[in-house]
């Protein structure tokens, strides 16, 4: 699945860009269909038409392309050539996170796919809240693809982040081969900068971030079996939310694009 980022021409001119995920991109024959929801919206909101030009990905590589065709059931595009330059960062940075009470979850989705993140995987701790299951559980995570596929739009991000089925923490912390693994630990002896500083992070990063609560010890000491280095965040307490923006963002800058 790709995306379509389209510009057109709005009132007094102004030049808009917009993003829509394909259901299929052919690089052979040249085409890109959105159809669904996405189609709805390219088409019956912002009334896109053929002749609007547009870029279109397979979820890898970027194409520059045309609306060729545009009907009640689909639209069709016209790939004209490769974008030499995309959003996706260098870095190959996976999330293990404790899922966390309310809607934090939602925005810690949304966040993280902003940031660049390729991997989540929403884990259960011992001081997680949330318990999902059945019926309940295909419903939440049905919404949280959806706002992983709007955050990839609104951030022109090429592909989607990968999100796991709702894992509990041990199985979870063996699930990686990154070279560079750390586990939020407030009362680790390094920071995050020195941990940074020390790591090879050329397979990859993955961080482990508990709930509000934080990961209790005996969590800690079992991610540390699994080659996890723990690390604190500085000396004040931050909230949850604020301590995924801030390892993410220093992750990115420090080892990825920026």
């Amino acid at each position: 699945m790709g995306f379509i980022r389209a510009g057109a021409t709005g009132g007094g001119g102004v030049s808009r860009t917009f993003q829509f995920f394909a259901d299929s991109l052919n690089a052979e024959k040249a085409e890109a269909v959105v159809a669904g929801a996405e189609h709805a919206h390219l088409r019956r909101v912002l009334r896109l038409r053929p002749g609007d030009r547009i870029l279109v990905s397979d979820g890898e590589s970027l194409y520059h392309a045309v609306i060729a065709e545009s009907d009640d059931v689909r639209t069709v595009a016209r790939l004209e050539r490769p974008v030499s330059r995309a959003a996706e960062s260098p870095l190959a940075m996976t999330l293990i996170q404790a899922l966390p009470k309310g809607k934090k979850w939602e925005w810690i989705l949304q966040k993280a796919t902003e940031l660049g993140v390729r991997r989540i995987v929403p884990v259960v701790s011992e001081r997680s809240v949330p318990r999902f299951s059945g019926e309940r559980a295909a419903r939440k995570r049905e919404r949280w693809k959806q706002i992983l596929k709007e955050a990839a739009k609104q951030s022109y991000r090429s592909t989607i982040p990968e999100l796991l089925e709702v894992t509990p923490l041990d199985k979870a912390l063996g699930m990686n081969d990154a070279s560079l693994k750390l586990v939020c630990a407030p009362d680790a002896e390094r920071g995050l900068k020195a941990c940074l500083n020390e790591g090879d992070a050329t397979r990859g990063v993955t961080v482990a971030i508990g709930p509000e609560g934080g990961f209790s010890p005996a969590e800690i000491q079992r991610a540390c079996s699994r080659g996890f280095v723990p690390c604190h965040l500085g000396a004040r307490t931050l909230r949850l939310e604020t301590a995924v923006i801030k390892v993410l963002s220093i992750l990115q800058y420090v080892l990825g694009d920026g």
